[in-house]
């Protein structure tokens, strides 16, 4: 009997020897072989949207001494309909220029406030223009501006001056161009609103048995390199940036992964609605939807980001299908590296 017990224990002692010694299949070096993400919107009716295409343009002309000087088009539409009136703004920004066009037609005793006004700021001109005798009309999708002549506005010695010889006279039509969303498909998005696209031309996450690492990512010819500390579970994968100055990004990365014979799989999942909702109240994701995109209230079921990467132990050119989000976001960062970060303000 104590030759059994014996055994049995040695047996023990061997067996928990060689669980310690297993090694965790996350470990190693794992290079990017493809890489998608997006934003992506669900609505439960069949509609069209608003993605910010756009046809036609509002053509700003400016004249000086009965010499035309330059012309700007302008195709960037905002509009707005409150208790007070009907605001419009109208603008296009270049490289070396911007032009902004407003209306600001009140209601019912404000009507002497009404005016219009033109700022350019470019190589020839740096000045601003005024005027009162607008005109208009807007539908569903487009609007109309008819010919407004607007004079030179200036200040000396501390009076307002209206230069007659020096004028814009700004016209035109522009529409917004609608897309059909099906409904109960996921439909990626691709506006303005997220910022310039882009994603990592190559991608190395390093895991060491110790709960250490590193993340490198290149992109548009730059390295991006930072120490990690990660811990998972058996379907998530966690990392936090691991530094000692006040720069770092300290919230922790969450992604799920599926380990497999052809390498792993990475994915981040961003419910959009839940932030925007908590930055702005209940419904505020509603409402945005429906102000940004024309979205009908009432029939969007889902907004959301995601990020699928898939990694191989082996030295692996990289394929890009849908591409990563820039951190110039209108709603935030979204990197790989820091996953999803909030902007610090949030307006609707």
């Amino acid at each position: 009997m104590k030759k059994i017990i014996f055994f049995f224990s040695i047996f023990l002692i061997f067996a928990c020897e060689d669980k310690d010694d297993e090694v965790n299949p996350l470990v190693g070096q794992w290079n990017m072989t493809n890489f998608s993400s997006g934003t992506y919107m669900k609505v439960n009716k069949t509609q069209e949207i608003f993605m910010g295409e756009t046809e036609g343009s509002i053509q700003a002309k400016t004249i000086s001494n009965g010499i035309p000087t330059d012309t700007y088009n302008l195709t960037e539409v905002n509009i707005g309909s409150y208790d007070d009136g009907t605001f419009i703004n109208v603008s296009e920004y270049g490289d070396n220029f911007y032009a902004d066009y407003n209306i600001e037609d009140y209601i019912g005793s404000l009507d002497q406030y009404d005016q219009s006004n033109l700022y350019i700021n470019s190589g020839n001109i740096n000045g601003a223009y005024h005027g009162t005798n607008f005109d208009y009309s807007i539908s569903t999708n487009s609007l109309k501006i008819f010919p407004d002549t607007l004079y030179r506005k200036l200040y000396i010695n501390g009076n307002e001056v209206w230069d007659s010889t020096r004028y814009a006279i700004v016209e035109g039509a522009i529409e917004q161009m609608t897309t059909m969303v099906q409904a109960g498909q996921n439909f990626l998005m691709d506006s303005d609103m997220f910022g310039p696209m882009e994603f990592p031309d190559e991608l190395t996450l390093i895991l060491d048995d110790d709960g250490t690492g590193r993340i490198i990512e290149k992109m548009w010819g730059q390295t991006e390199e930072i120490e990690i500390k990660w811990e998972a579970t058996d379907s998530t994968l966690s990392w936090i940036e691991e530094c000692n100055d006040d720069e770092c990004d300290s919230e922790v990365v969450d992604f799920t992964f599926e380990i497999s014979s052809t390498g792993l799989s990475l994915s981040n999942y961003q419910d959009m609605c839940e932030f925007v909702d908590a930055m702005a109240g209940e419904g505020a994701c509603d409402l945005m939807m429906n102000d940004e995109f024309g979205v009908e209230i009432g029939t969007l079921e889902g907004f959301w980001m995601e990020m699928n990467v898939s990694f191989s132990t082996m030295q692996a050119s990289k394929k890009s299908v849908n591409k990563m989000h820039n951190k110039r976001s209108k709603l935030g960062n979204y990197s790989f590296i820091n996953g999803y970060k909030p902007p610090k303000k949030f307006n609707r």
